[in-house]
């Protein structure tokens, strides 16, 4: 059987009002979307609605070999990106330059194949996408949910992570939180693509009540919190250099009495003549209901705990992360000693 078709972007699907409540009524099209010029935008939409429609009647080798060559254009002309790449792979792995430039152009080639596979990825059948993409440690998951509690599953910007999320959203219910984009026909299209494979969807502007009453339906919650927090985040470091970081999902945990498991969907070798996913779930921590004085403290050591996974996962596999984007405001990270060992032991500074 296949997925529900969604709009294509530039085809008139914008209705944001259609399209901005997810299964449990969270508002997922922010009031405030980041401006953009209409000349970009409507360039954005043309390019991805023709690519998508094209992507839709590929199969899945076409669109790994097309992806690289996305992500290899977009490497090559894309220079800031590009430098703050491998900037932040030389100050995150202590690698040379051109150690770093080797990782940055096939994190560019994954992130180029990621976006083909989820363009693709309405056009297939469940049994294609049960075959594309292997899960592993499923049963970790399902103890959790035993418990009633649901579960909260984090995962990171690396190897695939739409269609893990979308291979686990056909035998459990799963809800996302998902970020604003600048381009509401892009959004638009992107959140029919994921309502498609059953994936609810929760907005990060307000994830809290949401997300609560997903877990207490016995959900299972998806976060990626691996772009930087912003002001309000705690402050932890991250291969040795302090970051702005969310602490949401602890306190979700905390409140919800759900555990937190890592996920990672790990890109098969050789590509792009394999690349096929292999996803792994990890078995869970709790982050303990404590008094309202404790729950600071508590807070951030559930939140160094899944830091130190997120980075444990980076680190087996680095050129499947995305480096381009800038986790490290220099705000945050002068104030690291980056001459210490990252294993996410120091103390957490409150913003």
């Amino acid at each position: 059987m296949k997925n529900s078709k969604p709009t294509t972007p530039g085809s008139g699907g914008n209705n944001q009002a259609e399209n901005s409540r997810d299964i449990s009524g969270a508002e997922i099209v922010s009031t405030r979307l980041k401006e953009v010029s209409a000349t970009r935008g409507a360039l954005e939409a043309r390019v991805a609605g023709a690519l998508g429609s094209s992507l839709e009647r590929a199969s899945w080798a076409q669109c790994r070999y097309l992806g690289q060559l996305l992500g290899l254009t977009f490497f090559a002309v894309a220079k800031k990106r590009r430098e703050l790449a491998i900037d932040n792979i030389q100050k995150a792995l202590a690698t040379n330059r051109a150690q770093s430039i080797r990782i940055a152009r096939r994190s560019a080639q994954n992130w180029g194949m990621t976006t083909c596979e989820f363009l693709h990825s309405p056009g297939v059948s469940e049994s294609e996408l049960r075959d594309y993409v292997s899960l592993q440690g499923e049963e970790h998951l399902e103890h959790a949910l035993a418990a009633g509690q649901g579960a909260i599953l984090i995962t990171a910007h690396f190897g695939n992570w739409e269609l893990l999320t979308a291979r686990l959203a056909q035998q459990h219910r799963v809800a996302g939180v998902v970020r604003p984009l600048s381009n509401a026909t892009m959004q638009n299209h992107m959140l029919g693509v994921r309502r498609s494979q059953n994936i609810g969807l929760v907005s990060k502007n307000a994830a809290a009540r949401p997300g609560l009453k997903l877990l207490k339906a016995n959900g299972t919650l998806v976060i990626l919190p691996d772009r930087h927090a912003g002001p309000n985040g705690i402050l932890l470091p991250l291969f040795g250099r302090l970051t702005r970081f969310e602490d949401a999902p602890a306190r979700l945990a905390m409140m919800s009495g759900a555990p937190i498991l890592m996920m990672k969907g790990v890109r098969r070798a050789p590509w792009p003549s394999d690349g096929r996913i292999e996803g792994h779930i990890s078995p869970g921590f709790h982050v303990e209901s404590v008094s309202r004085e404790e729950r600071n403290a508590a807070a951030i050591d559930g939140t160094r705990k899944v830091m130190a996974g997120l980075e444990e996962m980076v680190r087996a596999h680095p050129d499947q992360w995305s480096w381009m984007l800038r986790r490290w405001r220099e705000a945050d990270w002068r104030k690291a000693d980056t001459r210490a060992p990252s294993n996410n032991s120091e103390s957490a500074q409150l913003p």
